[in-house]
Parts: structure tokens; C-alpha cells; sequence
């Protein structure tokens, strides 16, 4: 059965798949951040889908356990677009993926000095999308 309260049920491999969306915002450079909850699904049993990991660079998610995920996308949209200020940009990655726990974390880089792990600047809003498996 898919997810409650999300969007997009599907069926591959013959089970239940469920696409599961994530927007927020960061509200300080220190990582904290804002959850978009009119952008993104949300389950009673996932309290705190996006929260500041305490290591730079680092937010944990959290999204309904289940038998198999995968990432379709992930992004980091800068405050501002301009492209002369290369702090404002970010290379993401999903890292620690546990579909079982229901767990990973975004890694957000700084490009222009190779690759150091660096919070987002505040406004900055980032965008997570999965596919989940059920049962």
C-alpha cells in the first residue's frame, strides 16, 4: 500500500513505491533549517523530516522506513544567481543511505576550494526527492 499523506504512488518490481519530495531553507549559516511544508510530503510517522546534522556541511533526513530507496534528485538552489560569486554555490551529495532506518544526509561542498564540506548561506533552499519501496 503506498505511503499515506504523499504524492505519486507507483508500482515497479511488482511492490508499492511511493515518491517522497523535500524542500527547505536554511535559515543561518550554522546549518539550521526551515522545513517548506507546503513543498514537501509528510507522514505522521516522520516527525522531523530535515534537521541540521552539527557537523558542517551536513543535514540528517529522515523519511518513512521501508524496503529499498533511491535517489531521484537533489539540488541546492543559491540565494542569488550570481555566477562572479562562486561561494554562493554548492556540489550536493546524498550520502549513508539506509532505507531500512529511514536515513541519509545531504553533504553540501563548496566548489571553488575543492570540494571542503561548507554549510549553505542562509536562504539558500535545497530540494531532496526519493523513491521509496514498501512491502
Amino acid at each position: 500500500m503506498p505511503l499515506s499523506q504523499c504524492g505519486t504512488p507507483l508500482r515497479g518490481s511488482g511492490k508499492d513505491q511511493t515518491v517522497w519530495k523535500l524542500e527547505w531553507t536554511y535559515s543561518s549559516t550554522a546549518g539550521e533549517v526551515s522545513l517548506d511544508t507546503a513543498q514537501s510530503d509528510q507522514h505522521p510517522g516522520v516527525a522531523t523530516p530535515v534537521a541540521d546534522s552539527g557537523t558542517t556541511g551536513l543535514t540528517n533526513i529522515t523519511f518513512p522506513k521501508c524496503t529499498r530507496a533511491w535517489v531521484l534528485h537533489h539540488e541546492l538552489e543559491p540565494v542569488t544567481a550570481d555566477i562572479s560569486d562562486p561561494t554562493d554555490y554548492r556540489m550536493t551529495n546524498v550520502l549513508a543511505l539506509n532505507a531500512t532506518a529511514g536515513t541519509c544526509q545531504l553533504a553540501f561542498s563548496e566548489i571553488e576550494t575543492a570540494g571542503a564540506l561548507a554549510d549553505p548561506n542562509t536562504g539558500a533552499r535545497a530540494k531532496l526527492i526519493l523513491l521509496l519501496e514498501r512491502p
